[in-house]
């Protein structure tokens, strides 16, 4: 594709949650009347989010039960300290679900966010190395046009993938359908994070110093690479809060879909994890 003009576009950031009405419940007795409405039955929220990490019960009616939930993702008994979770996960939230078309424009921007709890009250990042990466799985049909970057509870962020202009050839991230700009379908996803201390070059510096054979397209392996500004920007943020990633949609044409979202923090950090730190 070559980009011409500007065209109706659609570039998801944001997830589905399952719906209310598609939710069952948790029935471990087997009565048939749990607490989310029962087996088979319509899931009735008690909560606007997941207020027990540990009783069995879909509380919001998002599909999601107990650890599953974002919300969870540091609290004692899903990290271990509470002696019912999972441990090979602490210091990792995970938002996603459905893919979600946006329509985009020009210098439009999008932000979508993983709401954390686990950490102290009024902690806050005291060094870089406490933010491990930000990982997402996605399909763009031109990474040149995005500029992504990840926001903190207290309003400091890092550029992960910066905008550099409107010049340089198509770069593929993932599998996207090149030819869906008047009915974006989405593609195939790969996973991309970003580390401080990753092998590859920032995104586009490493696109510009590995061009395709003339008249090919691009395509950025998945994987590690280092984010356009450091992770010391982050430091002194609060930790308990909206961790958000945005992405501003800066050159016409083109459109992309992130399946799923994750942000790392170093274990030694969260209070929940050091029961099981070895």
């Amino acid at each position: 594709m070559i980009k011409l003009a500007p065209l109706h576009r659609c570039l998801a950031l944001s997830f589905l949650l399952a719906a209310c009405g598609g939710a069952t419940g948790t029935d471990e007795d087997n009565s048939g009347a749990g607490a989310d409405g029962g087996a088979g039955a319509e899931c009735v929220a008690t909560a606007d989010d997941e207020a027990s990490c540990s009783d069995g019960v879909d509380n919001n009616c998002d599909g999601k039960t107990d650890c599953e939930n974002v919300e969870c993702a540091f609290d004692s008994y899903c990290t271990g300290g509470g002696g019912g979770g999972n441990t090979d996960g602490c210091g990792e939230a995970t938002f996603g679900g459905a893919p979600l078309a946006i329509p985009d424009g020009v210098g439009m921007s999008y932000e979508t966010a993983v709401t954390i709890t686990g950490f102290d009250d009024g902690q806050t990042l005291l060094a870089a190395d406490g933010f491990v990466s930000a990982c997402v799985t996605m399909e763009h049909s031109w990474l040149r046009d995005l500029q992504i970057e990840m926001i903190c509870p207290s309003g400091e962020l890092v550029v992960l993938q910066q905008f550099l202009g409107t010049e340089g050839g198509e770069v593929y991230m993932g599998m996207p359908n090149d030819s869906d700009g008047t009915d974006p379908t989405p593609g195939v996803g790969a996973e991309y994070c970003w580390k401080a201390d990753a092998p590859n070059e920032p995104m586009l510096e490493w696109a510009n110093n590995n061009p395709p054979p003339l008249f090919e397209t691009l395509t950025l392996p998945a994987g590690d690479y280092r984010p356009n500004s450091s992770f010391n920007d982050l430091v002194g943020c609060t930790l308990n809060g909206d961790w958000s990633i945005r992405a501003t949609d800066d050159w016409g044409i083109d459109n992309g879909y992130i399946f799923e979202w994750r942000v790392t923090f170093n274990e030694n950090i969260i209070p929940d994890c050091t029961d099981w730190i070895d």
